[in-house]
């Protein structure tokens, strides 16, 4: 009995063993793992990116007053005024800005934002009152004042609003610091039109001031992402950059009137808000190279909290490369050469001869400039012959201010430069993620928005000479214009880029550019002790040697390296 249990049961393991290996030679019923989901759509992020719009004024109005410091040819002092005028603040506005966004929940984002703009914004306002006093009579006052909005930045904190159901449209409200470049021109007039008064004629003067100025702007506006990385906006926003001040006396004080008397001197200002509204709409293309990689699973397949390593860096070929970088330029030089141009002044000769400035080959002696450093944006793209061969394109705009010194004190002239350059760069691969690099190339830079400042300097005139001979203490003058001629010179390069992969990366960079242009300018003086000369016009020229150095560091990223591959494979 006990063998037949046993056959029995050694019959039955056998037979169990043999539908086990049966079954597992047979197909799975169990699926394939799904994919996962596809992530969820986030702000998170870095984004740059181009807007153009349009800005208009708030209707706020100029305010001015005209007194006087010496009484006329009746020895009292004429009647003063004050008076308000409107403003027509327009123009068109474009420039760009980057930013980062954080997506605190499902539906607020937090951000901070940067742009600058140039601007066409620009604004005219005239008055003119008539004034009557018992001793002067009648006279009339004007005014004609520009102001224009050269460009502007801000510096703004994001708060953003979206709904789950649409992750991808958000509505934000925006504020922060704001700056901007502000000109404000004024000419003054008093007309004395009653030869009662005993003299006729007028007495003109000329306000100025162009200046850096800071405020605030606040608003909001709407984004939408359709694309993938890629985003369209709306915004408004009020910019409020404060007021400036244009203040002036009399140029001609004490110019011949029609019976031979002196007109009085006055002193002048005019005050304007500067306060605009912006609709613009924008295109940004967002990115986030800080994103945390995939999720690593263990050896057991539970899905592990540890991030993985970082990936070993891979240089490979991106021909195409673009940089976006904040530069400062700075003069190395800046002082410049002061000539004389020649005749001034019909039958007497050259202001340099006249008052004893001018030296050997027509140096004003005693006069000199200072130009001013510059913060800019700036784009270079190159594009790589091979890995260690490129082509470089550089482009910026920068504003200057000359300001003049010595015997031409004064606040010269500002101007606008546009010094686009082209380098041949040599790239040393060997040291893995640090790439430095050296550039020559050649650049050429002209000028355009070349405004003088109006500011009164005078002349001081040496002993002995033509002009103090006939007792005239000193000249009172102002730039009437001025023109810069474009300029060529080489342009040396030293930098280096941090690659934190193939396409991304940090640059750092110094520039030396060999710049010397020439100024041409002309300046009108009066001498208000000897009206009898009427206007003396002072033709000059000033060598001015800027050879700037340029320092810059900003974002760098290649591409189109998949572009070229079926191309490269053929060599």
């Amino acid at each position: 009995m006990r063998r037949v249990l046993r056959g029995a049961l050694a019959a039955s393991v056998l037979t169990a063993a043999s539908a086990t290996a049966q079954a597992a030679d047979l197909p799975s019923l169990k699926g394939a793992p799904l994919p996962p989901p596809p992530p969820a759509f986030s702000w998170t992020g870095l984004y740059g990116g181009i807007n153009i719009g349009y800005g208009f004024g708030d209707s706020s109005r100029e305010t001015g007053s005209l007194g006087y410091l010496t009484p006329g040819a009746l020895g009292a002092l004429p009647g003063g005024s004050g008076w308000s005028a409107s403003q027509d603040l327009n123009g068109v506005i474009g420039g760009g800005q980057v930013g980062y966004n954080y997506q605190v929940s499902p539906w607020l984002v937090l951000g901070l934002e940067a742009d600058i703009q140039a601007s066409s914004v620009e604004s005219k306002a005239k008055s003119a009152i008539g004034v009557f006093d018992a001793i002067n009579g009648p006279h009339l006052q004007t005014s004609d004042s520009t102001k224009g909005v050269d460009w502007f930045g801000t510096v703004r904190g994001r708060v953003g609003f979206t709904l789950p159901s649409l992750p991808n449209l958000m509505v934000y409200g925006t504020g922060g610091f704001a700056y901007g470049q502000v000109i404000h021109n004024v000419g003054f007039a008093d007309n004395f039109i009653a030869a009662g008064a005993g003299f006729g004629g007028a007495a003109v003067g000329h306000g100025y001031s162009d200046d850096t100025r800071t405020g605030w702007a606040a608003g909001g506006g709407v984004e939408w992402s359709p694309l993938p990385n890629w985003s369209l906006k709306a915004e408004y926003l009020y910019v409020d950059l404060g007021s400036t001040n244009a203040n002036s006396v009399a140029l001609n004080g004490g110019a011949v009137a029609a019976l031979g008397a002196t007109a009085p001197v006055f002193a002048a200002t005019q005050n304007s808000p500067t306060r605009f509204h912006n609709v613009r709409v924008g295109l940004n293309w967002h990115f986030d190279p800080f994103a945390p990689g995939l999720v690593a699973r263990s050896a057991g397949g539970l899905p592990s909290l540890k991030e993985p390593p970082p990936p070993a860096f891979v240089d490979s070929y991106q021909p195409f490369q673009v940089r976006l970088k904040v530069a400062g330029v700075i003069p190395l030089n800046g002082h410049g050469t002061v000539y004389d141009q020649g005749i001034g002044y019909p039958g007497l000769g050259s202001i340099g001869r006249l008052s004893g400035l001018t030296g050997a080959n027509g140096v004003i002696a005693g006069a000199s400039t200072n130009t001013s450093t510059s913060i800019i944006p700036m784009l270079d793209v190159a594009y790589y012959l091979t890995k260690n061969w490129a082509i470089e394109a550089i482009c910026c705009v920068a504003p200057h201010h000359i300001q003049g010194t010595g015997t031409i004190a004064s606040d010269f002239a500002r101007a606008w430069l546009f010094p686009p350059s082209i380098m041949a760069q040599y790239h040393f691969t060997n040291f893995g993620q640090f790439q430095p690099y050296l550039g020559v190339g050649v650049n050429f830079t002209t000028f355009w928005g070349v405004r003088v400042n109006n500011d009164t300097w005078g002349i001081p005139f040496a002993a002995g000479s033509a002009l103090a001979g006939l007792g005239v203490p000193g000249v009172t003058s102002t730039f009437q214009w001025a023109t810069v001629a474009p300029s060529w010179g080489p342009v040396g390069q030293v930098g280096f880029d941090y690659m934190f992969n193939e396409h991304w990366g940090v640059n750092v960079d110094f520039k030396y550019i060999g710049l010397h242009p020439m100024v041409h300018s002309t300046a009108v003086a009066f001498a208000p002790t000897a009206p009898v000369l009427g206007p003396i016009f002072l033709p000059v020229k000033v060598s001015l040697p800027i050879n700037p150095i340029v320092i810059s560091a900003g974002i760098t990223y290649r591409f189109g390296g998949g572009l070229l591959q079926p191309v490269l494979a053929n060599f």
